[in-house]
């Protein structure tokens, strides 16, 4: 079965250090999201111009949408979320058709 996929670009809100965000993220992947059905990978980076993107995959749609029903409202991602622009919140979904490692060559 393929892969969800979702990829989220947002900006932090004015004021806040990458190296706060840094922090307040890997405590949420802990607290919230390790314990999610379907769960399966996160990678979050910046870029030098202050864009955030997070790449995350998993194990079905339905999983990634329950995900976000679940975000909003958390106790355990309200600190996170307030540290976050929404007005630069993107997130979009794919479904995964190709994967490649270095152990495929």
């Amino acid at each position: 079965m393929a892969d969800t996929v979702e990829i989220v670009t947002m900006r932090l809100k004015e004021g806040v250090a990458l190296d706060t965000f840094k922090s307040e993220n890997a405590k949420m992947e802990h607290a919230f999201l390790g314990h999610l059905q379907g769960f399966k990978t996160r990678s979050t980076s910046a870029n030098d111009d202050g864009q955030i993107v997070v790449v995350l995959h998993w194990e079905r749609a339905e999983d990634a949408q329950s995900s976000m029903d679940k975000f909003v409202g958390n106790p355990d991602t309200k600190t996170f979320l307030d540290l976050i622009d929404m007005d630069t919140f993107v997130m979009t979904r794919y479904v995964e058709f190709d994967s490649m490692t270095i152990d495929d060559v």
